[in-house]
Order: C-alpha cells, then structure tokens, then sequence
C-alpha cells in the first residue's frame, strides 16, 4: 500500500524488480554531482555499483518516492542490515543504502519522507537500531542524518578500495521520536 507522506504528490511504494535500471538511473543522477570527490582511478567502479539497483532486491527492500508515474526518489532498506554487505552490522538490526533524489526534487523534504519511512518500517517489525554511512562531501544527508538522532559510531568506519572514509552512523529507534503526523 502506497503512503503519502505530503500532498505534493508523490508517493512511496516499493519497487518491482523490474524497475531495478530506473531506480539505478536515479541513484546515478543523484550521485553524479560527487565524481569530484572521488580519485579518478575509482569514480567509474562506484559510479557503475551504485547505479546497479538489481542486486538489492533479494535482500532489501527497494523504497520508491514516485511522482506523476515517474520515480524521483529511492532508498534501499536491509531489514536485516548484516545482509546488506555494508559495515557487518549486528545481528537484529537494520542498514539503509543509497538514498537518492533526484536533483529536481531536492529540497522538497523528499529524502526526510524516504527515511522516516524506512523508520516507521523499522517500528513495524521491532527492530531497535538502524544503521548506514556517508562521507564528508555527503553534507546535506550527514546534516540531515544527524537532525533525525543518528549517533555517530566509529567501531563501524571502514576505508574501501576507493580510499573514502565511510563514517558509520547508528540511530537507536527506541529514543527515536517520529515527527508530527508520523506513525
């Protein structure tokens, strides 16, 4: 069931598999302004795996924000975090990937509807902690990350092959207070 996070008109929804190349053209549209952050002999690699959605769907749950039949926003949501292959998350709690919107739609509070969602996702299933990482370059969504309660967590930082420092973030859903209106 679709829900409706604002009257702007899009909706979130989960995505079909078959939808995997538009979500991964959003990630990629999203992502591209960050090429200048990357060093050069790894931007392509990244770039190609974060654009590459398919994977996502055994595990995740590929979270849409759609708008007029056009998908403008995504998040991957790992229920079980461990499986997402990103941090080695503990057991019992959950990882959320790429966070994208398109740069159209930014501004709009359309990746705060995607997280709350993912959120409110967590609550349903009682899961207790959530987890994820951003870079420095990645203001915006640290910024916002850190507003919503997410605690830095440095035992889960990790340096891959592209030399990026991800920071790992954790936010304990059980001090957690949804904003007016949320589930």
């Amino acid at each position: 069931m679709p829900y409706e996070p604002h009257a702007s008109g899009y909706t979130l929804r989960d995505a079909r598999p078959d939808e995997a190349d538009a979500v991964g053209a959003v990630v990629s549209a999203a992502y591209a302004q960050f090429e200048p952050d990357y060093p050069p002999e790894s931007w392509e690699r990244f770039f190609r795996m974060v654009g590459e959605a398919g994977g996502h769907f055994e595990h995740a749950q590929v979270i849409i924000a759609e708008q007029d039949g056009t998908i403008v926003g995504t998040v991957t949501f790992y229920p079980d975090g461990s499986l997402s292959a990103q941090g080695e998350w503990p057991e019992g709690w959950a990882g959320v990937l790429r966070l994208a919107v398109l740069p159209s739609h930014r501004g709009s509070g359309l990746a705060r509807a995607l997280m709350d969602e993912v959120v409110r996702r967590c609550r349903e299933a009682g899961i207790g902690k959530l987890a994820l990482h951003t870079t420095d370059f990645m203001a915006v969504a640290k910024a916002m990350y850190e507003r919503m309660g997410f605690a830095r967590d440095e035992s889960f930082d990790f340096v891959p092959r592209s030399g990026i420092h991800a920071y790992g973030y954790v936010l304990d859903l059980s001090t957690y207070a949804l904003r007016d209106g949320d589930n």
